[in-house]
């Protein structure tokens, strides 16, 4: 029986990097291609088996972090690769915390993509978010199956390691800037993030860099971190206050300060950020607004965003094409600027990007901090 061709989706604005890649690609898969969000929404709606969507990240109007986002949501079994020229870890960090399996930088190297593609598609094995457990706990039970496995770690900042380890063997650890027993005591050490199990093949087992046990890892990792917490309690501010939650705004009263201290978190993780504020649709009113740009005023033009979301409530209504507006979205020559209603509330958030920006990402930004910004505002 022959085995059936896998289905690939290529996504680029750019028609010729379309075709370069579909022509490697078509030894091995069936590969579509679209050139725009909009044609690639149609294309997966239209077509059934597709198992990867291979997507460049920055395209006119809607982009791959929106097609991203669309996938999560819809086809969340469809495995993503995000391409772009313009890489960044924040960017790369991004796209791996919201689906993205693979990230790659242009020019592309055709060679290495027919590679990946193939380890993603052939490759058995199984991912989870570390939040789900402990990454000490799922490192002794893969110690006690004593399968030879690749544990392939990427935390919530982006950076990346690798383990390779057999029952309580291990045959290296390796980071981007450490190797070994150093390598080790920074993985276990991060804060969360998202780990992929694969097995290892014999020849890689022969390549063995260490002869540590995982035994003897485990608790001189634990004895470290022990001795970091009692060093930070000796030391002035202690590991209790150092990792205390922010004050309860309900009972101190200080909404606006939560919500101020929520925007200026999100301002610092939006690339190209120009302004943004948060505002009663039906008064006009700023409860919080921050500019890095002293000729942008947002506080000044929040009343006329707010009638601007008026007006088409008003036009929806009349024309009886929809509920209720998600988000309106005006381009000037300069800049974007995103006015997106926070759920079930008669607020929004205007944000504000230069014309070099990624709206993808300032909206996939923004669904990350939707739940503190509502959290956040004042109760009615």
């Amino acid at each position: 029986m022959q085995k059936r061709r896998p289905k690939i989706l290529i996504v680029d604005d750019e028609e010729a990097m379309v075709f370069s890649v579909q022509d490697y690609l078509g030894s091995y898969a069936d590969c579509l291609s679209a050139t725009s969000y909009e044609e690639a929404i149609s294309m997966l709606e239209k077509e059934e088996g597709v198992t990867l969507v291979i997507s460049d990240i920055r395209m006119p109007g809607r982009d791959g972090f929106d097609l991203l986002m669309w996938l999560r949501e819809n086809r969340p079994k469809v495995r993503v690769v995000m391409i772009t020229a313009y890489g960044s870890p924040s960017v790369r960090s991004l796209a791996k915390q919201n689906g993205a399996v693979r990230y790659m930088e242009k020019p592309l190297d055709l060679k290495q993509l027919m590679s990946t593609v193939r380890g993603i598609l052939e490759r058995k094995g199984f991912s989870m978010a570390i939040k789900d457990m402990e990454f000490t706990d799922l490192l002794q039970f893969l110690s006690f199956t004593g399968n030879a496995v690749r544990v392939q770690v990427t935390n919530t900042l982006g950076e990346e390691g690798e383990i390779g380890l057999e029952g309580d063997d291990v045959f290296w650890v390796r980071t981007s800037t450490k190797v070994g027993e150093e390598a080790f005591y920074e993985i276990v050490s991060w804060e969360g993030g998202g780990f992929e199990v694969t097995p290892l093949s014999e020849e890689e087992m022969s390549k063995r860099e260490m002869e540590t046990s995982l035994s003897y890892l485990l608790l001189e990792g634990a004895r470290r971190k022990d001795e970091g917490l009692l060093l930070e309690a000796k030391g002035g501010l202690g590991a209790k206050e150092k990792r205390e939650e922010p004050k309860d705004d309900k009972k101190s009263g200080a909404k606006e300060n939560s919500l101020t201290v929520v925007l200026e978190e999100f301002k610092r993780e939006v690339p190209n950020f120009i302004a943004a504020e948060v505002v009663g649709i039906d008064d006009g009113i700023p409860i919080v607004a921050t500019s890095s740009d002293p000729t942008f005023a947002p506080d000044v033009a929040a009343a006329y965003y707010a009638e601007v979301l008026k007006v088409n409530e008003k036009a929806l209504k009349a024309l009886q094409k929809g509920h209720r507006i998600e988000e309106v979205l005006l381009t000037t020559d300069e800049f974007y600027l995103l006015l997106r209603i926070l759920p079930d509330s008669r607020f929004y958030l205007g944000l504000a990007i230069a014309k070099e920006g990624n709206l993808g990402m300032a909206r996939m930004i923004l669904k990350k901090y939707e739940a503190r910004f509502l959290e956040s505002l004042p109760a009615d």
